[in-house]
């Protein structure tokens, strides 16, 4: 069993574990529906992206990418509507309850962002 190749890379394993987090929010978001402001755009938000989510973790785990411009688009659409509708759904939802912490989550993906680039830059420099 050692020398077998696992379909569970780390991204597949990412994606997975943030589709796992999206439907237990959408959950949540059900369950709490009649407190929670803008409840109906925000289970509309976190619903939308489920199937794009486990089309993404299924192109990502059976290898389906190949060169063809099809596959590459099938791919980027899958990643556009799962990504811009969870975090819609996900921001809309912190709004809701804290207009500080939705602008501290915003103000940190930049951050992030360019502290993963500079890491993968100094890892790419060294000999």
């Amino acid at each position: 069993m050692r020398g077998m190749a696992s379909p569970w890379s780390g991204s597949t394993v990412a994606i997975g574990g943030y589709l796992v987090f999206i439907a237990a929010l959408l959950l949540t978001v059900i369950v709490s529906a009649g407190s929670i402001d803008h409840a109906a755009l925000i289970i509309g938000l976190l619903a939308t992206p489920l199937p794009a989510l486990v089309a993404w973790l299924y192109i990502e785990s059976a290898a389906w990418m190949g060169p063809e411009l099809m596959c590459r688009i099938v791919r980027n659409a899958a990643v556009l509507v799962a990504t811009t509708c969870s975090f819609g759904g996900f921001f809309i939802t912190i709004w809701t309850f804290s207009r500080l912490a939705a602008f501290v989550v915003l103000l940190q993906i930049p951050l992030w962002y360019l502290a993963i680039s500079a890491l993968s830059f100094l890892r790419s420099e060294e000999p």
